[in-house]
């Protein structure tokens, strides 16, 4: 909603605490123009603003390993000899615990009899074959069958082996599941491991922007970290209300070294795309520049003029965008005014309205100056 009303200016005067208690100064105020006398009018066209909480936007972002796995039991037994801790080091191919496996134990010796067996019945075959007692037929039954004898006993020792668990890589224990002396099933969890040299997030970026192959600023809790773009993903349902901000919003996946372990699993990191103050739409023409080049807009705050440094999120159609920034409630936006106005500005109606349950006494005729009100 826009309104237009006559303001006065002032300046130029020495003004008490006590009258200035919104401003937290004693100063005298500063003014559009100083070469204007105090009580100056100006006509400001300004129109109120709607918040939109950022909250509606955000979804927490963190640091993660790029390598991070569940070690799960390959064969069933009970569990013994637990040598490792959570967020104990291990090398890769360490033993971490070992499972005692009797069917195991069993298949393996009974693959090792059949190997055994199949040996004797070919070296039989051969002997009869060489000799004229049996076919050629035979002798490549009896070969055959020693080939299957001993792909079982390589499969019965792969599962032997498994009795023994290790660690696929070199990383963290992030936590233990198993206790000693339980007997698990092949599949139950036993305990999850990581790799902390190497970090990624999946963070909101314009996909006009970012590309995969490019190095981006992360920005953490700590500070920032530069990382490298792997690849650019379309949003995820979680992140699907920043297509209101922004048409081209991706999620990028950033890879980023840290075998100095300066930065941490679960480490808090932001967008810059994502806003973290409130949301405004508002005309193109009511943005301007400061002298440090970055965007601010003017409003009315507690009758003072005040220039709220914003950030530019998403063109709204033609002519009007979306911005965030440290505005209030009660702030009136400026979309117009007659003269140039600085921050400090104190601004007060020209013919402020009277109550409405005031009424007139006889004699007194209200003028109507065809101006609104500003509150």
């Amino acid at each position: 909603m826009r309104s237009y009303a006559c303001f006065a200016l002032i300046f130029g005067i020495a003004l008490t605490c006590n009258q200035l208690m919104p401003l937290n100064s004693c100063s005298a105020q500063p003014a559009a123009d100083p070469n204007l006398p105090s009580g100056t009018q100006l006509v400001i066209k300004r129109d109120a603003i709607h918040l939109i909480s950022p909250d509606q936007f955000r979804v927490p972002i963190s640091l993660k390993p790029t390598r991070q796995l569940d070690v799960r039991a390959l064969v069933e037994g009970i569990i013994q000899n637990v040598r490792v801790k959570t967020g104990a080091k291990v090398s890769a191919q360490e033993e971490v615990l070992r499972i005692e496996s009797a069917k195991a134990t069993k298949l393996l010796e009974r693959a090792k009899a059949n190997v055994k067996a199949a040996t004797l019945r070919r070296d039989l075959a051969k002997t009869q074959v060489g000799e004229g007692k049996q076919p050629q037929a035979a002798l490549d039954l009896a070969q055959a069958e020693l080939d299957v004898a001993e792909v079982d006993l390589d499969l019965a020792q792969l599962n032997f082996d498994n009795t023994s668990v290790r660690a696929p890589f070199q990383g963290e224990i992030l936590q233990v599941t198993a206790v000693q002396g339980a007997f698990v099933n092949e599949g139950d969890l036993l305990m999850s491991l990581r790799d902390s040299s190497e970090l990624s997030v999946r963070i909101p970026v314009n996909r006009n922007e970012v590309k995969a192959g490019d190095q981006m600023e992360v920005t953490l809790d700590t500070g920032s970290v530069t990382g490298t773009v792997q690849t650019i993903l379309p949003l995820t349902e979680e992140w699907q209300a920043l297509r209101q901000l922004i048409d081209t919003a991706a999620i990028a996946v950033v890879v980023i070294d840290n075998k100095s372990g300066q930065y941490h699993d679960g480490q808090t990191a932001y967008s810059n795309i994502v806003p973290r103050q409130p949301v405004i739409e508002l005309a193109n023409t009511s943005l301007n520049n400061s002298e440090t080049g970055t965007r601010i807009v003017q409003v009315i705050r507690d009758n003072v003029v005040r220039d709220i440094e914003v950030k530019l999120l998403g063109p709204v159609g033609e002519g009007r965008s979306y911005v965030s920034g440290p505005l209030q409630e009660r702030d009136e936006l400026i979309t117009e005014s007659s003269q140039s106005l600085v921050d400090g500005t104190v601004v007060i109606p020209a013919n402020p309205a009277k109550p409405a349950s005031t009424p007139n006494r006889p004699g007194n005729t209200p003028v109507n100056s065809g101006n609104t009100p500003a509150f």
